[in-house]
């Protein structure tokens, strides 16, 4: 678990509020490579439809959200491709004490819509469908009024109905400081992390040890930079199988791997009365859910919105990955790719509980492996009613 950029000490909140919120999304795309393949294509008219249950508990010591949600998707023409995916979130927080505070959330999903990852990994799976758990749990704790320390704990397992891809199981501990700095620089802080990661998957076990240290800086009144540097070691323990011209004519083999790296992430957010935006930039090891381990990523992400009347509001979000791993080093499978993506929205608010929405996103791929490109280009129109029973 990533720690917050901007960390809030423990206190209390002085209002409670309860919300149960039901609503209704319908989404009508246009997609013109349905399973992102980069020879055959799909192309169709599909509709979502997205019914979903929020409940919302805020007192004094708690706060806890939770959330369901079904999405159905429908086809014009390939009826083969329509499913149905499920998607279920938790987390909470709880004032154990005016020092100490306590975090937990569970997630558990069914998805399988190919493109499921591209805007946040950059990887792409044909219609396998995906069965994800992920628990966490995290304190904090005031040492002093200026140092506060943190823990977490995170699970993670995903499962596939499918023999190509392979299922994964991850562990990840952090343990951190961060330390109000406005005795030498107005409203800054400084951070340090210490990060412990285990994946495993079917012929790998993967370890991963980290070391980060930045700052945390509000510019202004509207700007705030966030940086984190520093260093990684990672092992890697792996099966193969080599040939051998006796029957079985396959042994299966043993290997390893130790290796050492620069980690770091940068954000800056900008946050007006009529504009936003953020970018980011994160260079890790980092899960390849389905492709047999982890891999080297370097991602770039933006988002710029603007509010051009109470009612309308238009964005450009984007982003950029560098996927590489080599064979046996954090990977059973090599994986070297790039890919980007680019999605204008427009948005109209008829009131508070109902929105219209326009976007359209390009999405390409560069596979070094193959020498293939993979394009799509999605066109979609989404409508979402919803309404608090009380609060």
């Amino acid at each position: 678990m990533i720690l917050l950029c901007v960390v809030s000490f423990p206190g209390v909140s002085r209002a409670d509020e309860v919300k149960l919120t039901p609503s209704i999304g319908v989404k009508e795309q246009y997609n013109d490579n349905i399973l992102f393949g980069s020879s055959e294509t799909y192309k169709d008219f599909y509709a979502t439809f997205s019914p979903e249950l929020t409940f919302l508990e805020k007192t004094e010591r708690l706060q806890m959200d939770l959330s369901g949600r079904a999405e159905r998707r429908v086809y014009s023409k390939y009826s083969e491709f329509n499913a149905t995916d499920q998607f279920y979130t938790g987390s909470g927080r709880y004032s154990l004490a005016e020092r100490l505070g306590i975090t937990g959330k569970a997630e558990y999903s069914q998805d399988s819509r190919p493109d499921r990852d591209l805007e946040t990994t950059g990887l792409a799976y044909t219609g396998v469908t995906r069965y994800r758990q992920n628990y966490g749990f995290g304190s904090n704790y005031l040492l002093s009024e200026i140092l506060l320390a943190t823990f977490s704990y995170d699970y993670s397992n995903d499962t596939y109905n499918d023999p190509r891809y392979s299922d994964m199981e991850a562990h990840v501990f952090g343990m951190g400081v961060v330390h109000d700095l406005n005795y030498f620089m107005q409203k800054t802080q400084g951070r340090m992390n210490v990060k412990y990661a285990r994946y495993n998957v079917p012929n790998l076990r993967l370890d991963n040890y980290e070391w980060t240290a930045g700052i945390n800086r509000a510019l202004d009144e509207k700007w705030n930079l966030l940086i984190d540097a520093g260093v990684r070691y990672t092992t890697s323990r792996f099966t193969y199988s080599e040939f051998v011209p006796i029957p079985p004519f396959s042994v299966d083999k043993y290997g390893s791997n130790q290796d050492w790296g620069a980690v770091g992430q940068l954000a800056l957010t900008y946050k007006g009365l009529k504009n936003s935006g953020d970018v980011r930039i994160n260079h890790d090891i980092m899960p390849a859910s389905g492709r047999s381990g982890t891999t080297d990523r370097t991602s770039f992400l933006f988002n710029l919105t603007t509010r051009l009347t109470y009612e309308f509001r238009c964005s450009l979000s984007g982003g950029y990955f560098i996927n590489k791993t080599q064979a046996g080093q954090y990977s059973v499978q090599q994986i070297d790719e790039d890919s980007y993506w680019i999605s204008p929205n427009l948005n109209y608010d008829y009131s508070k509980d109902v929105s219209l929405g326009f976007s359209y996103t390009f999405n390409r791929t560069h596979s070094y492996m193959a020498g293939t490109d993979t394009d799509r280009n999605v066109f979609q129109v989404r409508y979402k009613i919803q309404h608090d029973l009380f609060h």
